[in-house]
């Protein structure tokens, strides 16, 4: 009997970890270890404080996080500070050896993923639509461990390892864009009906250092502005409103001049699954040219191949209508507008409301609310960076401008020129499309590049988009699209009615 009853005490005590066969089960077993759901929700905000240890030296240590997804990071380095941070809109960095920037491309996306994890806590991430995955059991410096991925809709991915018994994280890593990154946590202690590390372990490829929390403290109202890019402008910024009104109206000028150029757009979209791995890929080419506003694409290639001359016939049918349907439209809102302008105090109203889904640089300019400008240096130029997010005091006009207001980020200005140069975006809520037909999750990311050509005009250069989709509610899936358009050639408007590819003008 004594036997039996040992057996059956080992079974009860091993039970807990024999029971847990997926990703969803050893996090929820975590959430209870370190205070409860409801313990972790009433966490607003946290604030750890200490000392690191950095070439045997101990140096000033701050970590702060804040709901939704502001976080703050600064170490006191033999060198000088290493700060990283993320305010909801832009992330930055400053170390000593590239100074103080913006982060933008993957560092952008991971900083901020990092961000919603440090507040998130495991309590909405399947609202994010992140997804996790136990990869297996380990060992970790002498403890079992069970090993899961977390991958956010951004395809930026996570690997945690939570105690096999305890439950508590043990360490994290990811991989940055200089090197891996590990996080040790250990010495957990209560706070506040939280328990939360006192020791943290950092190793970022060959450099180490470790972390003593001598405080930790909930609640204590931290003001967003501690997470904002520091103000420190060495040379005077330009009168903002006057030029973002000169942006805006560059830009609406170059949106004329397109219409006399096409080029060749790839295009690359990967299907991603639920766990992270490329279920399908697809590469086709298009010429591309506009007409009467609208970019039009026609596909040349697809796989890399050329189009069967039966596909080929069907494309420029499938081009003719889209450029016959932008001609009508065209035609019909200019004899609304002189329609109109012939009323007495008539208004364009109609106009300002028949907008479709698609925006414009300009948009963002005219409909966001516009904060934090400073100097920096992108691809060789001086810039202005700014910030952009909703508008509580402005009332959209149109669809686009709808759009443009449930999205938040950055756009780099050439100072110079007056143009855009880059902007990020990402989604702030869900977008539907045509009813409830489709739409475009939260948590969407989008870039944008444009440069000079020709000496004359700014036309796009690069674009990437992280989507996640679903299309008459039913089939919900991750899309990472990268576009490139290139050849830029310029030619006779007469011909931009044509299907053909535009003719190249003989100037040129």
């Amino acid at each position: 009997m004594r036997f039996i009853s040992r057996v059956a005490l080992l079974l009860a005590l091993c039970s807990g970890v024999l029971n847990a066969q997926t990703a969803e089960q050893v996090i929820s077993r975590h959430v209870k270890a370190v205070g409860g759901a409801k313990a972790l929700r009433a966490v607003e905000s946290v604030r750890m404080e200490g000392l690191v240890r950095v070439g045997g030296e101990e140096r000033p240590f701050l970590w702060q996080a804040k709901k939704p997804d502001l976080f703050y990071l600064e170490i006191q380095g033999p060198r000088g500070p290493i700060i990283e941070a993320y305010n909801g809109r832009s992330a930055w960095r400053e170390d000593p050896a590239k100074g103080l920037r913006t982060l933008s491309g993957p560092e952008q996306g991971r900083a901020r993923a990092t961000a919603i994890f440090r507040n998130d806590r495991f309590q909405t991430y399947k609202k994010e639509n992140t997804k996790a995955l136990l990869v297996g059991r380990a060992t970790l410096e002498g403890r079992p461990v069970f090993v899961v991925d977390m991958t956010t809709s951004t395809s930026v991915q996570r690997r945690l390892y939570f105690d096999a018994e305890t439950y508590l994280l043990l360490k994290e890593e990811q991989e940055r864009e200089d090197a891996r990154e590990e996080i040790l946590y250990s010495d957990y202690r209560a706070v506040g009906g939280v328990r939360e590390p006192h020791q943290i372990r950092w190793r970022r490829g060959p450099e180490a250092l470790e972390a003593v929390i001598r405080r930790v403290v909930h609640n204590a109202g931290i003001e967003d502005r501690a997470f904002d890019f520091p103000a420190r402008q060495t040379s005077p910024l330009p009168n903002l409103a006057a030029l973002l009104e000169a942006v805006e109206k560059n830009q609406k000028q170059m949106d004329a001049i397109r219409e006399n150029y096409s080029c060749t757009l790839t295009e690359t979209e990967l299907t991603i699954d639920g766990k992270g791995r490329v279920q399908q890929k697809s590469e086709n080419t298009f010429e591309v040219f506009f007409a009467w506003g609208l970019q039009i694409s026609k596909l040349v290639k697809k796989g890399g191949q050329p189009l069967s001359e039966p596909e080929r016939r069907k494309e420029e049918a499938r081009v003719a209508k889209v450029v016959e349907k932008a001609e009508k439209q065209h035609k019909e809102g200019e004899a609304r507008k002189e329609k109109e302008a012939k009323r007495a105090g008539a208004s364009s109203k109609k106009k300002e409301e028949d907008g479709d889904d698609g925006f414009s640089i300009a948009d963002f300019i005219r409909v966001s609310r516009i904060t934090n400008p400073r100097r920096e240096r992108f691809s060789g130029k001086d810039v202005l960076v700014f910030e952009f997010g909703p508008n509580p005091g402005y009332k959209p006009k149109n669809r686009a401008e709808s759009i443009v207001q449930k999205l938040a980020g950055m756009f780099w200005v050439d100072e110079e020129a007056k143009q855009v140069a880059r902007l990020e975006a990402r989604t702030l809520e869900t977008i539907r499309f045509g009813g409830v037909l489709a739409s475009l999750a939260r948590g969407a990311e989008f870039v944008f590049e444009q440069e000079m050509v020709n000496n004359e005009v700014w036309l796009p250069r690069y674009s990437e988009g992280h989507l996640n989709a679903r299309v008459l509610l039913v089939k919900g899936f991750r899309i990472h699209r990268i576009a490139r358009f290139n050849d830029y050639k310029k030619f006779n408007i007469e011909t931009r009615n044509e299907i053909k590819p535009p003719k190249q003008n003989p100037l040129q």
